[in-house]
């Protein structure tokens, strides 16, 4: 009976209680509306969503040009730029991404794995041993450490402290109001004006990195920064390399944060599969280890959703959707399909074989596949071996931790508490 009435809620108290609750808020609508029902949400509006693989498939491979990610991601992000490779479309997001590829594969990756590993152990030393903590805010701290070292070159906590502060403003609940039109009217006061102000800062913050750069020479690989400005000639501007900058921030840490307190909170409640990790040791081959993140990316993705606009009407399983309709696509839900027992945490699930990948998405599909999903993979694989190596986990509550909405991530909602041990 609580399905039926979750999907037949009036828009706004349904767009509330997927802000509260928003997977169970998702069960309960498809389990009433079926592999494809419309949900209203306070950012993003009112969105079709699609709950099957089939349809998931149908939507991420469908004709170039017919389901637009950039501009269905400044719907439900609208703190983001307008000109980066998450807001794009056509030829201009596929040349930005040819730009930016490289940093993310290849060489580059080669090259960041020891350093990953070097940020990862100078972090975790400074995480406190014997007694309860919350996880989140020093995974959100240790990947913003990785990620503005590969694209800003930036090193030392103050300078990443900074640019936390910038990001977090970004995604505070108030400054993530910035779509909704009729707010503008608050003039300074509007949430529109304080996404530009976030905006402004960043980029002053970025203009301050780039004339410390300038007076001390670089060794290594190039970083985004470097990529970023030597693109001038392709119209990017100094405010359009700390826009894209600020995007590619948001995404390489957040996502990758929220996976990281996840699979904590899940080893945690798992000794024996913690054990069995820290048994593998730091080998190149770590099948279990790999096995286990797969896992944790199903069960617990960070985000709630992949989203694509409609640029012309179009069919989409019994209905039929009108051009500018929302599309979202929840990993949460597309990841319960084909599975055994697809609430449990099953460590060994992915031990034989690789994850379908119809059926599970944490970095999208199609040509939008997530940009920085390698380095993603690597960060998780680094991390986990580092902690597990160095700690016994032990959960500070008694329950496993339910899911609240943080911008677009699933975040836990006390932030994995946890009690590291030495081992």
């Amino acid at each position: 009976m609580r399905s039926v009435l979750a999907a037949r809620m009036a828009p706004w108290p349904q767009a509330l209680a997927f802000q509260r609750r928003p997977l169970s808020t998702l069960l309960e609508c498809e389990r009433a509306g079926g592999p494809a029902f419309p949900l209203t949400m306070l950012v993003g509006g009112r969105a079709w969503v699609v709950a099957t693989p089939e349809l998931a498939h149908e939507v991420l491979h469908a004709q170039p040009g017919l389901y637009l990610a950039g501009r269905a991601n400044r719907r439900i992000l609208p703190v983001l730029p307008a000109d980066t490779v998450l807001t794009i479309d056509g030829d201009e997001h596929r040349a930005r991404r040819r730009l930016l590829a490289p940093l993310f594969h290849g060489d580059s990756l080669e090259t960041m794995a020891p350093i990953v590993r070097d940020i990862v152990a100078a972090e975790i030393a400074r995480w406190p041993v014997g007694a309860p903590f919350a996880v989140l805010p020093r995974t959100r701290f240790l990947a913003l450490c990785i990620a503005a070292r590969l694209l800003l070159g930036v090193e030392g906590q103050a300078l990443v402290g900074d640019l936390e502060r910038h990001l977090a403003r970004a995604l505070h609940p108030y400054t993530m109001l910035a779509g909704v039109d009729r707010l503008r009217g608050l003039g300074p006061a509007s949430p529109q004006a304080a996404a530009r102000r976030c905006r402004a800062r960043f980029a002053a913050g970025v203009a301050e990195v780039r004339s410390v750069r300038a007076e001390a020479p670089r060794d290594g690989p190039p970083d985004a920064l470097d990529v970023l400005c030597a693109a001038t000639g392709e119209g990017l501007d100094d405010m359009r390399v700390a826009d894209e900058l600020f995007a590619l921030l948001l995404a390489a840490h957040e996502t990758t944060a929220t996976a990281l307190a996840w699979a904590l909170d899940l080893l945690a409640r798992d000794p024996a599969t913690a054990d069995a990790l820290a048994g593998e040791g730091g080998s190149e081959n770590r099948p279990r280890l790999d096995a286990v993140i797969s896992e944790v990316l199903r069960l617990r993705p960070p985000l709630v959703d992949i989203v694509r606009e409609l640029a012309e009407p179009t069919r989409l399983g019994h209905h039929a959707l009108a051009a500018g309709s929302l599309v979202l696509i929840p990993p949460p839900l597309v990841h319960r399909h084909g599975h055994r027992d697809p609430d449990a945490f099953a460590a060994d699930r992915f031990l034989q074989s690789r994850p379908d990948p119809k059926t599970w998405l944490p970095f999208g599909g199609g040509d939008r596949r997530c940009l920085g999903a390698s380095l993603a993979l690597l960060e998780l694989r680094e991390v986990l071996t580092c902690i597990v190596g160095h700690f016994e986990l032990l959960p500070a509550g008694r329950h496993p931790e339910d899911a609240r909405l943080h911008g677009t991530a699933l975040v836990p909602r006390r932030g994995t508490r946890l009690i590291l041990q030495p081992r």
